[in-house]
Parts: C-alpha cells; structure tokens; sequence
C-alpha cells in the first residue's frame, strides 16, 4: 500500500521557516539524508517510486524540526498550553485494562511528537511509567529526566527496568515501553516489520504471556492545526498455547503490525533517520 499524503493549506510563516530549516537540513547532513532514503527504499520496495520517496524524506526532515521547537515548548509553555494542545482518542481501553488491578503496558513508537502526548496524558489524566534509556551526556539526561518527570511522569531506566516496570504494574500504573528500535541481538527478537525481520524488544509480550499484563498499542501523531493525536487501541490479545515461544513470537507480530499500519498512513512523522534493520542488514547501511 502506499503511503499517504497529508493534508496541504496555505502555509504560515512558522510552517515556511520550519520547511525551509528541514529542507536546509535534508541539504546538508548527508549520514541521516542517506539513512532515511536507504530506509524508506528498502521498506517500501518498488511501490514507492523515486518521486514519492524523496517528497517523504524531505516531510520526515521537516516533521523532526517541528519535533525541536515542539521539546522547547514542553521545557517552558505553561502547562494549561500543553494539555489544550493534547487531544485524546480511546482512554476508555485504558480504563478496561486497568479494571483487571495489574497495570499495563502502553506501547508506542517514535511516531509524531511522542514526548508532547506523554506530557499531554499525564496531565489529563494520570501518570505514566515511562521506559527509556538515559542518555550518554549527563547534561542531556538531566534535561530529558527534568523533561519527563515535568508533568509526573516516572522515569524507568531502560537498562536495568524490568524491577521498576514489575512494581509500576503491582501498583496498577500504565508502563509505556517504545517498541520500534533496533536492539541487540541478545535484547530483541526477529519479527517482520515492513516485511522485514527487525529486532523487536519482547518485553510486553512476555509480561502479557507470564503475568496476563494488558498491552494496548498507543500512537500519536502531529494534525495539521498543530496539535496532537493520541490514540489507545484495544488490547492486543495474548493466545496461549503450549508453546511459549510461538506465543510470545505471534504477540510481538501482532505488535509490529499495529505500528506499522500507523506509520503507513502518514510515513512522514515516523524516525526514518534511525538504522532501524541495523542488526540484520548492516550492509544496508555501509558508508554511514
């Protein structure tokens, strides 16, 4: 299928300057130019004629610099701002997931401006676990922890979370968990994403399989009047059977799928500039 297009009116002089800062960065930083191209050439195959894919790279360039002026917004907009710029689809399967008392797991993508929904649902209506890595600057982390914890939000360290996660989930909290990142091979397993096996964390599948944790896709994304999307979906249903392994394999596909449907529908908003078939394809990315 391929990818929509979004939305075009006439442009404002904030959209001009950012398409024009996007576009002077496509120019300029060939490494990410060439991994988003690479990436959207390899997932997309020959459906995507040269045209299209370019007008989707320079779009992800173009979204990411609204993404920067967006995290200065969530540093210093008043917090009244952030929520009115928030809109929410689906809280009520969140609140039938919670009915069960163990917690759940929400799981996302680096899809639209993820940090400004987060920010968004905790203050409309409760906190998030959320789980990530720290960043390698100390100047960095603190700024992305001071970021996060803005609105109370938790921080869950990605590295050594799985205690954290298990108590946030003992106290009936929702734990988000990004799901659409490269992994080592030892961290993730391979399943098929763009028809592509891509290492995938399998954490909410095996906490889905061993401790019945609900787990709801939960995606946002950027509307054209600025503000935010942010949908729950249902539970993603976990079928048992006695191999434990095809279990947890079927939940991470039906995962992956979630996400890539969303991604699909507006390509441009998605982190094309990460190596996300790194581990399998490495030579996909040679020179870079």
């Amino acid at each position: 299928m391929m990818p929509k297009t979004e939305n075009r009116k006439p442009k404002t002089l904030f959209s001009w300057l950012a398409d024009s800062l996007g576009d002077l960065w496509y120019r300029l930083d060939r490494r990410h130019r060439e991994i988003t191209r690479r990436n959207l050439a390899f997932a997309y195959g020959p459906e995507l004629r040269d045209p299209e894919l370019e007008r989707i790279a320079r779009g992800v360039f173009r979204h990411f610099v609204r993404f920067a002026w967006e995290m200065v917004e969530l540093l210093v907009a008043p917090l009244t701002y952030i929520e009115r710029k928030v809109v929410i689809l689906g809280e009520e399967h969140v609140q039938a997931a919670l009915a069960q008392g163990r917690g759940l797991i929400a799981i996302t993508a680096h899809a639209g401006n993820w940090e400004y929904t987060a920010m968004g649902y905790s203050l409309r209506y409760q906190p998030l676990a959320v789980v990530a890595r720290e960043m390698d600057s100390p100047w960095g982390s603190k700024l992305a922890r001071y970021l996060r914890q803005r609105t109370g939000n938790w921080m869950v360290d990605k590295q050594r979370g799985l205690k954290a996660i298990l108590a946030h989930l003992k106290q009936n909290h929702r734990v988000a968990v990004v799901i659409d990142q490269n992994t080592t091979t030892e961290g993730g397993l391979l399943v098929d994403f763009f028809g592509k096996p891509a290492r995938t964390t399998p954490v909410a599948a095996v906490l889905a399989r061993h401790r019945d944790i609900p787990v709801l896709p939960v995606l946002a994304r950027r509307l054209p009047d600025g503000r935010h999307l942010l949908v729950m979906l249902p539970s993603i249903p976990m079928e048992k059977t006695d191999d434990l392994q095809a279990d947890i394999q079927r939940h991470l596909e039906l995962q992956n799928q979630v996400i890539e449907a969303w991604v699909r529908a507006c390509p441009e908003q998605w982190l094309w500039l990460h190596r996300r078939w790194k581990n399998q394809y490495e030579d996909m990315y040679r020179g870079l």
